[in-house]
């Protein structure tokens, strides 16, 4: 568990994207159906790291004792790889939006 697997989960995000993407070009699954599975996974990512790095944040800050600290780290980080991958894509796709705001 001491390494992570960042290009791993960079060739299956991206591999997934690539596919979702065909699916919806081909009119088997709609824009909406495409972004609401892209926006679910960034949530679930978002949930479960965000859960994890609160409670090694808890554990560390009150200086309790946590045999099982690498495993959680370890999750934690995975989760955050994938949050910020689709987070990128999430970005792409509100370029448009963030433009307008950054104008003003």
């Amino acid at each position: 568990m001491n390494n992570y697997n960042f290009l791993l989960l960079f060739f299956i995000f991206f591999g997934s994207y690539l596919f979702s993407y065909f699916l919806k070009k081909t009119q088997k699954i709609s824009l909406m159906t495409h972004r609401r599975f892209w926006n679910i996974i960034l949530l679930i990512s978002f949930i479960i790291s965000g859960l994890l790095g609160l409670i090694l944040a808890l554990f560390i800050d009150q200086k309790w004792s946590l045999l099982w600290y690498q495993p959680l780290l370890w999750s934690h980080v995975e989760f955050g790889i994938i949050m910020a991958l689709v987070s990128i894509m999430h970005i792409f796709w509100h370029l448009r939006y963030f433009k307008t705001i950054f104008k003003k």
